[in-house]
This record gives C-alpha cells, structure tokens and sequence, in this order.
C-alpha cells in the first residue's frame, strides 16, 4: 500500500466514524417517538419520491428555487467525477466504469461544475447581501457553501491540471477545463496536482462530518421524509386519538417524545429555507408564531433532552425485561442536575400556539413535505384535554356546542328555521333525495351566511336538484373543536352524525361551508361515516356545464356604474380562495367556472391567489378567538384583495365572508366594495324569472 492510500484511508475511516456517530445519535433521537406505520401504498411513496425528492417540485414555486435544484443535481453528477478523481489519486490506471473514459459525461460535468458554482455565489449574494427575512446569515450556512463552492472549484482546477499534464482524451469535449489546461500550460507541475487532490478529498470528507452535526442534516433525512410522508388525504391527517385508552398518561403532546417518529424526523429534515414562514398569516400579521422556528426550536429541544430521553428509554427496557424475567424491576435512575425545559411554555409558548390558523400554507410551500399543523394541534390536545388552559372565548363556543349544537349558543331547535319560508323538506327515508344539504352552523345561525344558505337553496330548485337538510337533527361537524385540541367534543359529535346520518341512508352530501365539506369528506370515515362529499361550488360548475343552470346576461349588458347592483350588473370580482377548499381540498378550478360563467363578471386574482391565497383569519379555531397581537389576519387579506380594484370580493365559505366583510368595515368603511358568496352571485343570475321561492331566498 503505498503512503498516500495508507494516509487517505486513516482520514477516510475517521470521517466514516465521526459521521456514524453523530448521524446514529439524531436517529437514536427520533426513535424516542411513538411509532407509526407508514409502509403502505409503496408504489405512489416512489413515484413521490421521483417527483419531489428526484424532480425537487416543490422547489419552483419560488424562483430562487432554481438555484437549489442546479447544486442539488450538480452535486449528485459531480460525486460521480469525485469517484473518479479520487480512485486515480490511488491508483494511476483506475477508470469509472462506463463514465471513466466517456467524453459525452465530462461534458455534462465540466457545465455543472460550472453551474455549480455560479449558483453558490447567487446562493451567497441572496443570503448574504440581499438578506430576506426568512433566511439567516449564519456561520453554518456559509461553512456548507464554503465547502461546496471549494469542493468543486478544487475537481474543476484538478481537472485542468490533468488536462494539461496528462491531455487524457476524457476531456477533449470539456470547454471550460480545456481552457483551465491551456491556462496551466506547459508549466503545470505533478506538486500541484497532488496539492489540490487533497485539497478536493479533504473538503469532501469534512463535508461528510460536518453533515450529522449540522442543519445540512436534512440532505440525508430529507428523501427519507419524502418518501414516507402522509398519504392522507391533506384534511385528515390529524393524528387519531384513542379516548377509550386508559393506558394513555396524556391526550395531548407535552414533551417532545409524545410526537411520532416522523414528526421527529421532520425537525431534521427541515432545510430551515423558510418558505413556511413566507407565507404564514401569523407570522405575516405580527403573531409570535413562525412554522420555521417552531421546527427549529423543537429540533433545539429535541436535541437537548434527546440524552435523557435515550437513557430513560433504555432503563425503562431493561425493566420490562425484568420483570417479564420474574425478576423486581431497576431503580429508577437519578434525575439530572438540571430540569429540562417544558416543551409547552418553555420552549414554545401557549401564545405561538394559538395563533396558528391550520391554514396548511407552511405545508403547501414546504419543499421536503415536512408537518407542522399536527405538532401544532397535537400541542393544543395538551392544553385543552390534559390541563384545561385555552383562550376563554374557545371555551364559551365548545360550551355553546356542548349545550346547543353550535358555536353561537343559539337554540339548537331553530337550526331549520332559515328554511322554513322555502319550503325546504327535512331528510325522510322514505323520500330519498340526490343530496343532502349540510347547512352547518353558520349557514343555520348566522344572518349573513343564512343568505347564502337561501340563496344556494334558490340555485338546487332552479336547476332541479332533489335535496333535504337535517334541521334540528344537525349539529356542528366538530371542526373548530378538533383544531382547537378539544378532541372529546370533536368525537362526541362526529360520532353523533354519522349516527343520524348513517340512519337516515345518506350517501350523498353537498355543503357550503369548506370546513365542514372537509370534515364530513376526510375526517367522518375513520368514524363510519362513508359519503360523497361535495362542496357547493363543485356542484354549482357541474349544473353549469351540464346546463342545467341557465343565467341572464341581459343585465350584464346594462349601462350603470361600478356601484350597480352587482347580484346583477357588471362586476369585477376579486376572488378569495379559502383555505379549506383550495389548499385542503386543492379545488382551485370549479370556484373560477362558476365565475367565468356568469356573463359580465372579470374575474381579477390579487397577487397572493390559489396555493399562496392569504387565509382570512378564521382557521383553526381562530373565528372563536380574539386577535390581540399585530395586525388583524382578515385586514391584510381585504388590503391585498382591495389592491385589485374590484366591485365585488367573491367567497366560497362563510368564515371567509364573515371575516371579509369586517375586514372591509376597518380598512375601507367608506368604500362601495361587497363582498358575496358565488351562490349569491349566481343567484342574481338567474335566466328563469324569479319564482316565489328565489324570491323569497333573495330577499
């Protein structure tokens, strides 16, 4: 063996070492979790993981994202010609198979490289010079760009060292290090090769080791969380609980072992790029709370009690087996010097947590899939169930809800009452209907949302469409229960439904509220409740399509000032997408046939629109809350919408049109701007001349 082989393979071991014990350790760490199973559907896992791991879609919902994806796919290429360089520092006659020789791929390489490094300084520039709030200019990542950026300017100049010394036919189609060889000329010298050999293994071996210990953790956890992300449908992904399980210690997760481990993967695959945080309605309004500092505060923690947890898991081992053995089990062992922080309180503050809206933008811009709603709710469970401390206006709505059926506290017998003038029919068995009609609590109780309820009602006449509702045998779906964490309640009443529903032979349901579409569509099931869910916007473009809908363009055609009635002249109509049918549901389109079909109307998308649409505020429990810190959720979206310069801001949910219209009351007062639901504008619409009943639901 000769003297550099010996030397490369002491380096190499060490580094192999050093990055099996600090990677070992984070596993070790996450194993602390609860265990989930998530070996199912392992065909559509790797089309995922081509898709988003390989392809690094999510990445190009940001511009910038190009410049990850060229280092991502240059550093993968790149290894391939490392492999090369370092087995001819071994060994003089070494060649890669396929590629050692090949032209056509040294090619490829010397752009990349190229690339590579041209993407390291835009890289640079933006974190360092440009500085959006998102990212930080911290050490760490200047050390990893560093590194790369030495990493392969050292292969580059070794090539054209090569080149020049050896004119080895490889890289007789490779411009840029056949201009480095031309550069080096004659006076390229053997000395200078074997320095940047070295240079090039040594940096590649302290990227290795620096990896584990590292944010940079997340190159190796990331395609791992990729690949065994959630399946679920985006709605019903709130982790099940067990209410019946008297083995459980605690409902919630108020230490960080509580959490699965996949949850605790998360924290180290997050790349910490802070898209989530970009797009987050809480941190964007001044709330305490960032979906990138709740991953890396977590990640911090976890860190931090990971050693106690590990020994205490181990000790807790060995006396199972003690006792399974006969034998009396260990003593418990001593408590650390110090206490470790609270999870809840400590570490992430009860304020942080009630701020979330669960409006799954943080996981809509994530690029490596990671869960934050869940951590989130999981943690509310904590509070509510566990210790009874949450915001005292959630506990008046779960009190109204326990005593009424909603979250107003109004008499649950008058939930039909919106629907009596219509002659609306409650659910018989013996009079089976297409649709059920799910009504929820605000389309019953609110004055506002009745409107839409009446008018969506006119809508299923005119087109034919055979419905019922519930009446008073409804009662709420149980969403804002189960995001505040009041996971009892939430239970209570899905298992109330599905009951009355399942009684009554429902199997087809349309709602106009996208909270309780999502509930009743991905959450019902795993209680028995199977139907087919629809929201009303979905439905209201089928009957359109189908023609069986049929609006008057004649007043569209009239003269009239922006200001005209806008159920029935021109309107320019700036639409909001909720995010509970668009980021939830990912419907984006129907809301916009339905726009599109009715003459007159221009559809205007402010700059915040589909995917990135800002959430009005009201998610998670939140229309129940008082907003206290920064700005008001619902303002900033009604100031974006109002950018536009629209007649009418058109809704498809009635949190959306509660919050809307009070955002409108505190930012334009004075303005002649309406908000509408799309089941009131095409109600206005209509072709037919108005009966009796459309008239009545117009009024």
């Amino acid at each position: 063996m000769t003297l550099t082989a010996g030397i490369f393979l002491v380096l190499l071991v060490v580094a192999l070492a050093v990055f099996g014990v600090f990677l070992t350790r984070r596993v070790q760490y996450v194993l602390v979790g609860q265990p989930e199973d998530r070996r199912d559907r392992l065909g559509t896992r790797a089309g995922g993981f081509v898709v988003y791991v390989l392809g690094r879609k999510k990445l190009f919902k940001e511009p910038v994202g190009i410049v990850h994806f060229v280092i991502f796919w240059g550093f993968i290429v790149i290894a391939f010609g490392t492999l090369q360089i370092v087995g001819e520092g071994l060994w003089e006659a070494f060649s890669l198979p396929v590629i050692g020789g090949w032209t056509g791929f040294y090619l490829v390489l010397d752009v990349l490289m190229v690339l590579v490094l041209a993407a390291i300084i835009v890289a640079i520039v933006y974190r360092y010079v440009v500085r959006p709030p998102r990212l930080e200019a911290s050490l760490e990542a200047a050390v990893i760009l560093g590194l790369i950026f030495g990493l392969v300017a050292a292969a580059l100049i070794y090539s054209g060292l090569t080149y020049a010394i050896d004119g080895a036919d490889r890289y007789a189609l490779a411009p840029v290090t056949g201009a480095l060889a031309d550069a080096f000329g004659v006076g390229a010298s053997e000395t200078a090769l074997q320095v940047f050999w070295w240079v090039h293994l040594v940096l590649l071996l302290a990227f290795l080791v620096y990896i584990p210990v590292s944010k940079h953790l997340h190159l190796i956890m990331c395609p791992v969380n990729e690949l065994f992300r959630n399946l679920k449908p985006r709605g019903g992904q709130v982790r099940p609980l067990d209410l019946e399980d008297e083995s459980l210690e605690e409902y919630g997760v108020s230490r960080v072992d509580g959490f699965t481990r996949w949850q605790l993967l998360d924290l180290y695959a997050c790349a910490e790029c802070g898209r989530c945080q970009d797009h987050c309605p809480a941190w964007l309004s001044g709330k305490p709370l960032s979906p990138k500092l709740l991953m890396t505060k977590l990640k911090d923690h976890l860190d931090e009690v990971g050693p106690g947890l590990r020994r205490a898991a181990a000790v807790n081992r060995k006396g199972d087996n003690a006792v399974d053995g006969g034998a009396a089990p260990p003593a418990s062992p001593a408590p650390d010097a110090a206490e470790p922080p609270a999870m809840i309180g400590d570490v992430i503050s009860e304020d942080e947590l009630w701020a979330c809206t669960t409006c799954w933008s943080c996981q809509e811009q994530c690029p490596v899939q990671n869960e934050h709603v869940n951590k989130v709710i999981d943690m509310r469970r904590a509070l509510v169930l566990d210790l009874g401390e949450f915001p005292q206006e959630a506990q008046l709505a779960c009190r109204n809800v326990e005593n009424n059926g909603n979250p107003w506290g109004i008499g649950a017998h008058t939930r039909g009452d919106w629907a009596k003038e219509l002659d609306v029919a409650a659910v018989d068995p013996d009079a089976p209907v297409e649709y059920l009609y799910w009504v929820g609590c605000a389309g019953a109780f609110d004055d506002r949302a009745v409107k839409v309820s009446k008018a969506f009602a006119a809508l299923l006449r005119e087109a034919g469409v055979s419905f019922a509702i519930l009446g008073s045998d409804e009662t709420c779906c149980g969403d804002p229960m189960r995001r505040i964490g009041n996971e009892y309640l939430f239970q209570m009443l899905a298992q109330q439904n599905v009951e009355t529903m399942n009684g009554l032979g429902v199997k087809k349901i349309v709602a106009t509220c996208p909270h309780c579409l999502n509930t009743l569509r991905n959450e019902y099931p795993a209680f028995g409740g199977q139907y087919e869910v629809v929201h009303h916007t979905e439905l209201l473009a089928d009957l359109l399509a189908s023609g069986r809908l049929k609006l008057d363009g004649a007043a569209a055609q009239s003269s009239g000032a922006a200001a005209a009635d806008a159920a029935s002249g021109p309107a320019k109509v700036a639409y909001h997408d909720s995010c509970y049918l668009g980021r939830y549901q990912q419907q984006y389109a129907a809301p916009r046939h339905v726009l599109g079909a009715v003459p007159g109307v221009s559809v205007l998308e402010p700059k915040r629109t589909r995917a990135k649409s800002l959430c009005c505020g009201a998610g998670g429990g939140r229309m129940w809350m008082e907003e206290e810190a920064g700005h008001r959720v619902n303002e900033l979206r009604v100031g974006q919408l109002l950018e536009t310069s629209p007649d009418l801001i058109g809704v498809n949910c009635p949190y959306c049109l509660t919050m809307m219209e009070d955002g409108l009351g505190s930012v334009a007062p004075d303005g002649d701007v309406r908000v509408m639901d799309l089941a009131e504008i095409l109600a206005g619409r209509l072709q037919a001349a108005p009966d009796t009943t459309t008239e009545k639901a117009l009024a």
